[in-house]
């Protein structure tokens, strides 16, 4: 595993740690106080999720570059 390989794995997993707390948090106080889940949290998840899968497959498409030289 090199640089490259651990800076991603580090990245994505504390991207999805912190998005886990957030939405688990939201969750939690919408439970608590008996309203509905907030849209904007649901939103940012997305938008995170896209944002990730963009990341790895760019990463992914690098790599192959990478090995056909």
């Amino acid at each position: 595993m090199d640089n490259r390989d651990r800076i991603l794995f580090i990245m994505v997993g504390g991207v999805m740690a912190l998005l886990t707390i957030i939405v688990l948090g939201d969750f939690w106080i919408s439970l608590k106080e008996n309203r509905p889940i907030d849209d904007d949290v649901v939103q940012l998840l997305q938008m995170s999720i896209t944002g990730l899968i963009g990341i790895i497959g760019g990463y992914f498409g690098s790599k192959n570059v990478d090995n056909k030289e």
